[in-house]
């Protein structure tokens, strides 16, 4: 059942509020004249991602008529956001409401190639530690029980690694720097 009086209420002290902003009591031409305030297309942005998830629609659909420049879709804002936060590495807020260190997304396979490095290392009996003398890039490949030295050093070179034999001292290249050297 629904409170008419109590709707009634909330809408006059809403139009209350708007006129003591300086805005037309009217929620409509309020949300216009609002909408007439916003600059850009990074300004939606932000107003967009400041909403709750589950709100940003209903913002959108009521802003998007009065703007004075054309709106992309709502997904493009969002995918914006994410995209930023990922390459800046904002904190994440967990479900607890604490923020903790920003963690990249990934996939089931890049979840099972991680477990597959740290068992390795926890049996290892061997390790290889292998680092390009162009960047100064490493990499370690572990040598489980039934493996041989050659074997591990095998799995580095099929990472492409390479072993410069040319020096005095023969320099470990990694695969980044192997193909730069390949292409001048």
């Amino acid at each position: 059942m629904i409170d008419l009086q109590a709707t009634q209420r909330e809408a006059a002290f809403i139009g209350t509020l708007l006129k003591r902003f300086g805005l037309p009591s009217d929620i409509g031409s309020a949300i216009a004249a609002l909408a007439g305030t916003i600059r850009d297309h990074r300004h939606l942005e932000q107003l967009i991602t400041k909403t709750e998830p589950e709100e940003r629609q209903d913002l959108y659909d009521s802003i998007v008529p009065h703007l004075h420049f054309k709106a992309w879709a709502l997904d493009r804002y969002v995918a914006s956001v994410a995209s930023r936060a990922e390459r800046e590495q904002w904190p994440v807020m967990g479900t607890d409401g604490k923020l903790y260190e920003f963690r990249p997304a990934c996939d089931a396979r890049t979840i099972e190639k991680v477990a597959e490095k740290v068992i390795a290392n926890e049996i290892s009996e061997r390790t290889l530690v292998v680092q390009c003398v162009k960047c100064l890039r490493s990499e370690t490949f572990a040598g489980l029980p039934n493996e041989t030295p050659v074997m591990v050093i095998k799995k580095a070179r099929l990472k492409g690694w390479f072993l410069d034999l040319v020096p005095e001292v023969p320099e470990e290249i990694c695969p980044d720097c192997m193909v730069l050297r390949n292409s001048v």
